[in-house]
């Protein structure tokens, strides 16, 4: 289920909320659990219920493995479990998520013919297995008590966080619901979770999906596009992404707050960066924060001299690419921000003042472009010709056919006009169209962040006009929105 579609918005949501807070009323705790688990199965389930047997098997080996270590706690038994608890996380997502990619390159080199098999990958996979791995990691390591199945399933099951992130780890989400006081129903935190998910449904349905269009457009034509069209589309590409993940888990923070739950926050101006180092500090927080947990902090981190530091460095950066999809496009997307954390390290971000610092953020805004070109593209040659393109000079007039692609319904009436009446005006009007969209999308990234313009102390009458604006126009473009981006991953 999307949260950008009718049925959640006015079924769904509505249904979920009444009931968590009916049973809290009534002072039957477990039941509004029990209650809000059997809502977010129905989330999950809502596409394809053979996704949900993949899920609850996950979590309840990954439960039953902490059952069994709460019995008799030992070394001996922790290590084992901890190895048990690995290979059967990492194994279920190689089946799902990897095994026609390593057909495919086993095909490539050992000229083998394996036929690729049909496997549907689950929602979310990647998500709520990182969650249950730390969840594990952190039991065997003895600094996680073990606890019951209604609050694990809570923790795992949480809709707002399950099939996108941000990824939430166990403990702080866990006493969130055995906290009684969150239980009864707070107007402010109601009213900042509505403005959180009003802000990131326009984010996503209104600049994201809209930019979508262009991109859709450039990438099916590279070999048509010239220098300028193939710059706007691999631009357009980097705000689209940021729009709809960062839109996305803003609606999924909103609605955690009208549930009265905090899910920690994903990114911090990511595009304000002035190194790549930095960058990663701002973008897809949770996941960072997880990789470098329990990845990069095990093999070492920056504790064993510079060579070492490097080498952990580039390790993590590969299993985040190779964690974002099953192609070698993300395995060297992962690669080149491995490489500009490296290139960046040692410098202080800091100390980067005035002119510098701006130059700073505009070269690390075109490397992050950069490397988000492979991101999208289906091969790596095909990221490698958008780039030519980009350096190769020229103009074909492709723009106007870019800018065509991604026409928004709301100025349809007055191309539509044009072309009856001036014709020759519609391209160039087109064009206007994205050139204003695209510096209004820059205007919102370089303003305040949607969690800043919630916590204000005082709400005035024009934010809640503009709110109540956003909504309405966000749901009546609801017909026409892509797939969230992130749901492949």
């Amino acid at each position: 289920m999307l949260f950008h579609s009718y049925f959640f918005l006015f079924v769904f949501l509505p249904l979920a909320l009444a009931g968590w807070y009916l049973f809290n009323q009534l002072k039957l705790r477990k039941a509004a659990q029990g209650y809000l688990i059997g809502m977010s199965l129905w989330f999950y389930a809502y596409f394809n219920v053979d996704f949900l047997w993949v899920m609850l098997g996950s979590c309840l080996f990954n439960y039953g493995l902490s059952f069994l270590l709460a019995q008799k706690d030992l070394p001996g038994r922790r290590k084992f479990f901890l190895t048990v608890g690995c290979l059967g996380n990492v194994g279920a997502l190689a089946v799902f998520k990897y095994t026609n990619f390593m057909l495919e390159n086993m095909n490539a080199v050992f000229s083998t013919d394996f036929q690729m098999k049909k496997i549907l990958l689950p929602l979310g996979i990647s998500f709520f297995t990182f969650q249950q791995l730390s969840f594990l990691i952190d039991r065997c390591r003895g600094e996680l008590e073990h606890v019951g199945l209604v609050d694990y399933l809570s923790f795992v099951t949480f809709f707002p966080s399950l099939v996108s992130g941000p990824i939430v780890l166990h403990g702080a989400t866990v006493m969130q619901f055995q906290d009684v006081s969150r239980r009864r129903f707070d107007g402010e935190s109601f009213a900042k979770g509505v403005m959180l998910f009003t802000l990131g449904l326009g984010k996503k349905v209104l600049l994201a999906d809209t930019l979508a269009l262009a991109v859709n457009y450039g990438y099916a034509h590279i070999s048509s596009l010239d220098s300028l069209s193939a710059l706007t589309v691999a631009v357009f590409y980097t705000l689209e992404l940021y729009f709809d993940f960062s839109g996305y888990s803003d609606m999924a923070i909103g609605v955690g707050k009208m549930f009265r739950i905090e899910i920690p926050a994903n990114f911090h101006s990511p595009y304000r960066a002035v190194s790549v180092k930095d960058f990663w500090k701002r973008w897809h927080m949770t996941l960072s924060g997880f990789l470098q947990r329990y990845i990069y902090f095990p093999l070492g981190g920056s504790r064993k001299g510079k060579g070492r530091t490097y080498a952990n460095t580039m390790v993590t950066f590969l299993v985040s690419g190779l964690w974002h999809g099953a192609n070698w496009t993300f395995v060297f997307w992962g690669f080149l921000h491995g490489l500009g954390v490296i290139c960046s390290s040692g410098k202080k971000d800091g100390e980067k003042r005035g002119g510098y610092r701006r130059l700073c953020q505009i070269g690390t805004f075109a490397y992050v472009c950069m490397a988000f070109v492979f991101f999208r593209a289906e091969r790596i040659g095909d990221g490698f010709e958008l780039l030519s393109r980009i350096f190769a000079g020229g103009l074909n007039g492709s723009l106007a056919a870019v800018a065509a692609s991604m026409e928004p319904s709301e100025v349809y009436l007055i191309t539509k006009a044009l072309s009856m009446a001036a014709p020759g005006l519609v391209g160039a009007v087109q064009v206007a169209v994205m050139a204003l969209i695209a510096a209004f999308c820059f205007a919102v990234i370089a303003g305040k962040r949607t969690d800043e313009l919630v916590e204000r102390k005082q709400i005035g009458l024009g934010f809640t006009f503009l709110l109540a604006v956003v909504f309405a126009w966000s749901v009546i473009s609801l017909s026409g929105v892509s797939t969230f981006v992130y749901f492949s991953f």
